[in-house]
């Protein structure tokens, strides 16, 4: 089964869906779409290559960390992405996550501009690991 994401019925905010394959494949595709809800992901191309590292005592707080990340890529640096390559490790007391993506300035005539993400929530994040599907569940404060 390919991976993805999808969004899922919210009144007020927006709740994503993302599942892979594996837990990289989950998380990449939850930073799709989280960027997605902003802008027109289909119109970024990375040109400038970044690495970074992200950790958390579970999935659950990896997963926040790696989308607040995201955001902050977004927000501080001006920089959006579209793709990922990611690598989860079990160190002895926490997973981390390393990322290399591929980086471009945001340009609003380019890349439009959706709607203003405030923040990740833990409130309903789940992580769940079914057979060969694993799948994240996570909204996002509109």
């Amino acid at each position: 089964m390919a991976g993805g994401y999808r969004y899922l019925d919210h009144v007020t905010d927006a709740y994503i869906e993302a599942y892979g394959d594996s837990m990289e494949e989950a998380f990449s595709y939850a930073a799709k779409g989280t960027i997605n809800v902003m802008f027109k992901i289909s119109e970024i191309r990375g040109k400038s290559k970044l690495e970074f590292e992200v950790d958390g005592h579970d999935y659950s707080e990896l997963l926040f960390n790696w989308l607040e990340r995201i955001l902050l890529l977004i927000a501080i640096d001006n920089k959006v992405m579209s793709n990922f390559e990611i690598k989860i490790s079990k160190l002895e007391s926490k997973y981390q996550l390393t990322a290399l993506t591929m980086t471009e300035s945001i340009d609003l005539s380019k890349h439009g501009y959706r709607t203003e993400i405030k923040g990740v929530t833990y409130h309903e994040m789940e992580v769940l690991q079914e057979g060969y599907l694993n799948k994240v569940r996570f909204i996002l404060d509109l």
